[in-house]
Order: structure tokens, then C-alpha cells, then sequence
């Protein structure tokens, strides 16, 4: 098998559709709500969103400054659909400084080290903590390289054609998601692809009703 058949584009597309490139029916044939269940599942049986936010940093809708916060805030969200923790806002502070992280009491224990990592970081030992409180830069740096360590362990290290292929097809589903939010579909409609699709829809700035 060569390289093109199973390297991490290739597992990545078989993890979302089945089969490999070029196999079966193309994922942009698929009707809307199934295309995007897919690739939601799929994404997220491969990577982490802090991993995914990493690969397509510069196409994210924020300031440079702005983008890692954006990333960790959509890892934050899978965190919290998932049990072990949740978000709320409150106190004396406005917006997304005053967006608190709550250790959830029966919260199941990480098993990927980016994430144990993130929870480490922010919450350390206490149960409670407002997330722009978190300001030891070091820790943070120790976070970001171990996201790019990951990247480059899957074979998408910059310059790599199947890191280049990985973005645009994580691009492509931010334009899907935007078209199908774009009328206002409702959270009542389909609820479960709301609920997969919550985290990407915090990555790209993306909202519907």
C-alpha cells in the first residue's frame, strides 16, 4: 500500500467516511446533516479540537493574539458536552472575562494527554476558576508545544502534502457548517448534530439558532 493510501489524510477520511479517498460515494454528495454528522465524529475520533484549532489557525475569524484563546475555548466546550466540567459566567466581570470553569464532581478521567494537560493548566488542584485568572504563560507555552509535538507525531508537520490536505478538508466543513446555519436551522431540528457540532461551531465563530 503506498504512502498516499495510509498516511494521516487518508485515515482521517476512512475514519469519517468508511473507505479511503477515492472509494465509494464523495462526502460532498452527501446530503447536508449527514455530511456534517460525519465529518463531526470523525474529527473528533482522530483529533482534538485543540489539535484541529492548530491546523487551521490562520483561517480562524479572530485576531492573532485572539486565535489560541478561540482554540481552547472550543476544546473547552467538547470538554464540557462530554461531563467533565462546565462553563458558566458570572461575578463582577463582563463577556469572556468573566466565563468560569467548573470541574464537574463526577468527571470521567482524560485519556488524551492534550486534554488532561488543558485541565491541568487551568484548573490545577481547585474545582472552580475564572479561565482569564489563568495567566502562567509558561504553562500555557507547555500546552501549545505539546498540541505541535502531537501534529507532527500524526505526520502533519508543516510542508507536508497530507497536513495540507487535512486543513482544506477541515475547512471545507467550516464552509458546510456556515451554509447550513446560514437560515437559521434551529437547535430543536436536529439535535444531535447541534450537539457534535457545537465544539466546531465555537472554532469558527459560527452561529445559528
Amino acid at each position: 500500500m503506498s504512502r498516499s493510501s495510509d498516511g494521516p489524510y487518508a485515515r482521517l477520511h476512512t475514519r469519517i467516511m468508511g473507505h479511503p479517498p477515492g472509494a465509494g460515494v464523495p462526502l460532498d454528495t452527501l446530503p447536508p446533516p449527514i455530511r456534517l454528522m460525519l465529518m463531526f465524529r470523525g474529527v473528533s475520533a482522530e483529533m482534538t479540537l485543540l489539535r484541529a484549532g492548530a491546523l487551521v489557525w490562520p483561517a480562524l475569524n479572530e485576531a492573532p493574539e485572539h486565535r489560541f484563546g478561540r482554540v481552547v475555548a472550543a476544546q473547552l466546550a467538547d470538554l464540557a458536552m462530554r461531563g467533565h466540567l462546565w462553563l458558566s459566567y458570572g461575578g463582577e466581570y463582563e463577556g469572556p472575562a468573566g466565563l468560569v470553569v467548573t470541574r464537574h464532581p463526577d468527571a470521567p478521567v482524560p485519556t488524551d494527554p492534550e486534554e488532561a494537560l488543558l485541565l491541568e493548566v487551568i484548573l490545577g488542584p481547585e474545582e472552580s476558576v475564572r479561565l482569564a485568572g489563568r495567566t502562567d504563560g509558561r504553562a500555557w507555552d507547555l500546552l501549545a508545544e505539546l498540541v505541535h509535538r502531537r501534529i507532527k507525531a500524526d505526520g502533519l508537520a508543516w510542508h507536508r502534502r497530507d497536513r495540507r490536505r487535512t486543513r482544506r478538508l477541515l475547512l471545507r466543513m467550516k464552509q458546510w457548517m456556515r451554509a447550513y446555519a446560514a437560515p437559521g436551522v434551529s437547535w430543536e431540528e436536529v439535535t444531535a448534530l447541534h450537539r457534535h457540532g457545537y465544539p466546531y461551531a465555537v472554532l469558527f465563530g459560527i452561529e445559528n439558532g
